[in-house]
């Protein structure tokens, strides 16, 4: 059967992988834990959407929901005083759970039978300098990550897009009165281009990631509660009402799932706890509140932190 416009139009893009899994203490990112602490963590995130959000001038997808689990393993170390390496290497299991028969996709999609399907995405590792404490805390990161598996990339359902990137970004953050804090945390990515056709390379894939948090401590500071906000914005890529659905060879409509402008915002409460003097635990949730070319995925999280040092 040949493909009719309607199958082209589909993407989804994990953008949640990037916000709903940031680190498990993003807003404590402008602070710097004692020389010589160790933390290893493991956090575990479950994204649901229902829909695809295309940009205003086209009109959305329903039935077109994925469901996703994500388990990510990682680790910082302060090697120096103010310094702080860490490094993090998530783990997927996703599955598409909208109309299997509403939105064929013919530039691949092997994700999207509605089986699960699990894979390694991109290893992450960066570095953060705490450049000041007073009377702001402050401190510049840098990181790379590079993609360790060969993930699918086009399709309904897909675990990211395989582009090596490098990461430069800031932490401020104010502690008020010994118990309450605020953070913002700014991230602007070098995105190498998605050169799977001359057409596609074309689109820029550099973005900026902003979170913000307000918290409130409690229990002689046991208990950390607060509240989050998170937003991606592409500096590049393609709307879906820019998408050349009429044509069934143009490799812009065919791969469009790894070039799309997502541009998205979540946002939701979270809490966590120090159970001992070595563990804590974390939970949290982000809700979508807005975006396009993207899916309109929540996600809950659930973290735990070790620290044997």
């Amino acid at each position: 059967m040949r493909p009719t416009p309607a199958m082209f139009r589909l993407a989804t893009v994990l953008v949640f992988v990037a916000l709903g899994s940031a680190p498990r203490a993003a807003h404590a990112q402008a602070w710097v834990g004692d020389k010589g602490s160790l933390d290893l963590s493991l956090d575990y995130n479950l994204g649901v959407s229902s829909k695809v959000v295309a940009d205003k001038s086209a009109a959305s997808f329903s039935q077109a929901g994925t469901l996703t689990n994500q388990v990510t393993l990682g680790a910082e170390y302060v090697p120096l005083a103010r310094l702080a390496v860490d490094v993090a290497l998530p783990f997927v299991a996703l599955k598409y759970t909208g109309n299997k028969m509403a939105y064929p996709h013919p530039g691949g999609g092997s994700y999207d039978d509605g089986s699960f399907h699990s894979t390694l995405t991109d290893l992450r590792v960066g570095a953060r300098y705490q450049v000041l404490e007073e009377p702001i805390a402050l401190a510049p990161h840098l990181a790379f990550s590079i993609p360790v598996a060969d993930y699918e990339t086009v399709g309904n359902t897909v675990a990211g897009r395989h582009l090596k990137a490098l990461h430069l970004g800031l932490g401020i953050g104010k502690i008020f009165a010994g118990t309450a804090y605020a953070h913002l945390l700014y991230e602007f990515s070098l995105v190498e281009k998605y050169d799977r056709t001359p057409e596609t390379e074309s689109f820029g894939q550099n973005h900026s990631d902003l979170a913000f948090t307000l918290g409130y401590k409690l229990l002689q500071q046991r208990l950390d509660v607060h509240l989050d906000a998170n937003v991606r914005v592409a500096h590049g890529g393609v709307n879906f009402s820019e998408l050349n659905f009429s044509s069934t060879t143009d490799p812009v409509a065919l791969y469009h799932d790894a070039i799309l402008k997502e541009d998205i915002f979540l946002v939701g409460p979270g809490a966590s706890y120090q159970l001992t003097n070595s563990l804590a635990a974390s939970l949290s949730a982000r809700f979508f509140a807005y975006g396009r070319n993207t899916q309109n995925a929540s996600v809950i999280a659930l973290g735990f932190v070790f620290s044997p040092l």
